[in-house]
Order: C-alpha cells, then sequence, then structure tokens
C-alpha cells in the first residue's frame, strides 16, 4: 500500500514538472504544431534525473536549441529545468510560502523563478497532498463519534466537512465535499466515500453524530447509520435563538444557554433546557415552537448521562470551526475561485492535511471509555451490524452503489 501511494506521488510529481518544463518550451518556440519565427526550435527529448519530495524520479524533458548568427546552433538550458535542479526541494518551498500567506508574485521573487513557475509547483505539489488526504486508510480509526458541518471556505463557495474522533480522544479529519451542507446528496456522497474508504462505524456501538441544525444532514445520517446519536451544535442554537430575540433579551438567552451547556445527565439537562423555553416563550412563540421541536436533537448527548467533562467536546462542531479558522488565514488569500477546475479541492485538501498535524486530544479524552461504554449494544446485535456494514468497492464519479436497506442514490465527487 505505502509503496503504491509513493509511486502514485512520485508520477504526479513528475507530471507537474513536465508541465512547467512544457510551458517554458512553448514560451521559446511556440505551441508544438504552430512554432513560432524565433531562433529557437525544439530538439527532442532526453531522459533526466530529478529530485522530487519522493526521491530522485527519472522523465523525459524536452531539448531546445537555439540558431546564433553566424549559422551554427546552441542548446538552450530551460530556466525551470536549471531551477528545479538547484533547488530541490522547490515544491516545498512553494508550499511553506504560500501556505503562510505569500503571493505567487512574492514567493516568485523569493526564489529567483517566474510566477509561472511557482503556479505550476504549487498546483503539482497541492495535487500529490490532496491525493495522499483523500487516499489514507480509514479502516483502522475507532470511531466513537463524528462532526459534520458546512462550512464557508470563501463567500459563494461551500464544504462540508466530517471530523471523526476516537475511543482515546484523537481526532481525525476524514474527508470533505464541495457543496451545500442543506443538499442531503451532497452529505450521501461524503459517506459513502467515507464507506469506499473503509471507515467502520456504527457495529460495535452507537455513532454519536454532533451537527449542524442542517435537515439535509439528519436525513443522510439517518440513511446510513439509522440508530446512531444525533446532538445539534448549541452553537448553532444560540445563534439562531438571538437572531429571533431582541438584543435586550440576547444576554439572557446565552447565560441560560451556558447553563444547559454546563449541566451532566438527563434530568438536569431537561431542567435546563425548560428554562430556556420557558424565557423564550414569553418573548417570541415562533422561536419557543421552533426550540421545543428540536428538544431531542438538543438534549440526546445529556441524556448518554455522561461526565459533564467532555460537554466541552460534543455539545458543539467547534473543531471544524476552529480547523476552518486556522485555514481561513490562507485560503482568505485567494481573490478568485475558478470554479471550473479543482482549486477549492486542492486548498481544501492541503489545509486540512495541514490542520491535522498540529491536532492535540480532545478535552475530557480520559472519560471516552464512559460514552464508548454508554453508546454500546449487545454483542450479537454488534455482530450482525460488523457483517451488514462491510464497506463496498471503491466507486466511481457518478456510480450508483446500494449501501444501506436497499436504498440507491448517485453522487458525484472530484477525485483530483
Amino acid at each position: 500500500m505505502n509503496d503504491h501511494k509513493e509511486n502514485k506521488t512520485a508520477a504526479q510529481a513528475g507530471i507537474g514538472l513536465l508541465a512547467m518544463f512544457e510551458q517554458e518550451v512553448n514560451a521559446l518556440c511556440g505551441e508544438f504544431y504552430r512554432p513560432s519565427e524565433s531562433v529557437y526550435r525544439r530538439a527532442g527529448s532526453e531522459a533526466v534525473t530529478i529530485q522530487t519530495t519522493s526521491g530522485k524520479e527519472l522523465i523525459w524533458k524536452r531539448r531546445v536549441r537555439e540558431m546564433l548568427a553566424n549559422g551554427q546552433e546552441r542548446e538552450v538550458k530551460l530556466e525551470s529545468y536549471s531551477e528545479v535542479k538547484r533547488r530541490k526541494g522547490m515544491f516545498d518551498e512553494v508550499l511553506e510560502a504560500i501556505c503562510h500567506g505569500a503571493s505567487g508574485k512574492g514567493v516568485s521573487k523569493m526564489l529567483g523563478v517566474s510566477t509561472s513557475t511557482v503556479c505550476e509547483g504549487w498546483k503539482a505539489r497541492s495535487k500529490e497532498l490532496l491525493d495522499e488526504f483523500r487516499g489514507r486508510d480509514l479502516s483502522q480509526i475507532d470511531v466513537v463519534a463524528m462532526m459534520v458541518d458546512g462550512v464557508f471556505p470563501a463567500k459563494e463557495s461551500c464544504v462540508v466537512v466530517a471530523l471523526a474522533i476516537d475511543v482515546d480522544g484523537n481526532k481525525h479529519l476524514l474527508d470533505f465535499e464541495e457543496g451545500s451542507s442543506e443538499s442531503a446528496e451532497v452529505v450521501k456522497g461524503l459517506f459513502a466515500r467515507l464507506h469506499a474508504r473503509g471507515l467502520q462505524v456504527g457495529t460495535a456501538r452507537r455513532l454519536l453524530l454532533v451537527r449542524d441544525g442542517s435537515e439535509a444532514i439528519a436525513k443522510a445520517v439517518r440513511h446510513f447509520w439509522p440508530d446512531a446519536v444525533q446532538q445539534e451544535c448549541l452553537v448553532h442554537v444560540e445563534r439562531g435563538l438571538c437572531g429571533k430575540l431582541s438584543w435586550k433579551h440576547q444576554r439572557e438567552v446565552v447565560n441560560l444557554m451556558n447553563r444547559l451547556r454546563a449541566v451532566e445527565g438527563a434530568e438536569a439537562g431537561d431542567e435546563a433546557f425548560e428554562a430556556l423555553l420557558s424565557f423564550v416563550k414569553g418573548k417570541n412563540l415562533g422561536a419557543a415552537e421552533s426550540l421545543e421541536s428540536r428538544k431531542d436533537g438538543i438534549l440526546s448527548f445529556h441524556r448518554l448521562n455522561v461526565p459533564s467533562t467532555l460537554n466541552v467536546t460534543f455539545l458543539s462542531t467547534n473543531h471544524i470551526e476552529n480547523v476552518m479558522r486556522n485555514s481561513r488565514g490562507v485560503i482568505g488569500k485567494v481573490s478568485r475561485w475558478n470554479a471550473q477546475t479543482d482549486q477549492l479541492t486542492r486548498w481544501m485538501g492541503v489545509a486540512l492535511l495541514r490542520a491535522q498535524e498540529g491536532f492535540r486530544r480532545v478535552r475530557g479524552h480520559k472519560e471516552m471509555g464512559a460514552l464508548a461504554a454508554a453508546l454500546g449494544r449487545s454483542g450479537s446485535v454488534a455482530l450482525s451490524l460488523r457483517s451488514a456494514s462491510t464497506p463496498p468497492d471503491r466507486p466511481s464519479a457518478g456510480e450508483q452503489i446500494e449501501l444501506v436497506k436497499g436504498h440507491r442514490f448517485s453522487y458525484q465527487f472530484l477525485v483530483s
């Protein structure tokens, strides 16, 4: 498996370098079938050894010759090839600089190469990291809880992100899907890819899934894991209530929500919720009715009767929000997204993969055993579900697959 990934990464690096070299050759000689009237011409190819992030690679590079005034020719050294030979880790330098907010022009000045060379280097390296992010095997993660939330890396672009927390309290960014969290098909496409990559959840125990208030996410969760414990993010609940009440009542809503976030167990949770509901009823009947209809989703975690030290982790989707907050310093530098390419997908893949490197265990991780026990099932039920949830072969884009209760659906996603 590792050899296959390394070979694939090396191939992607080689493709990126060849594209970079070809761009310079076209600038000198013109397009292949429409050569310019310049003094430069193509002169075949040669095998060269270059250093990529995966080690030494043998590639075939175009040769260019220049016609001199005396009628003789000489070999032209491509600037991009010379720069790659001089800077063995140029792709990584480009990656680090751009991820720290530098512009393409700024990086080109720093490295002494053209802006087009920087862009090709960034595309090639970000493509490698996206493939690495989406090529990881998920079958070894002992998932206790999952968080799913729709985030906006750009004003008009929404991405649904899935994050898992294992039995030891470690966080794992699983994958993402470009599209609105209000679309059940988008979320189903994300979950289907997680299944195809070997993710095993909802077998030995029920899945705790923390989500925003999207009904589309709730529908997709019921489709894949019918008995999952779905907990609504209380931060989203608080924002919704404050948006429906006068500013002078918002402070009390915040105080009552903080009380709900702090209490432990089903009984205390019910008391805190009733206090909140009673206050909202006196201020906005419509908001109170909406709040009451969502009671089960708001109190799902409290009804597990686990230690309140886990509340700060599992009563919101803040772990995903924090990842995006840290990533916006990089992604926010992009002023225009090209929807016709995989630009957003590559940037998100790099951002999430780098965020994963700095993860620590969640607060209250010592109590994860209690949460796993509260979500547990009997042995016979777990065995039957484990055999029924064997993930299918990796599907292709647009393929029809059958996963749960014979329901079929189609989905599309970018595999770049």
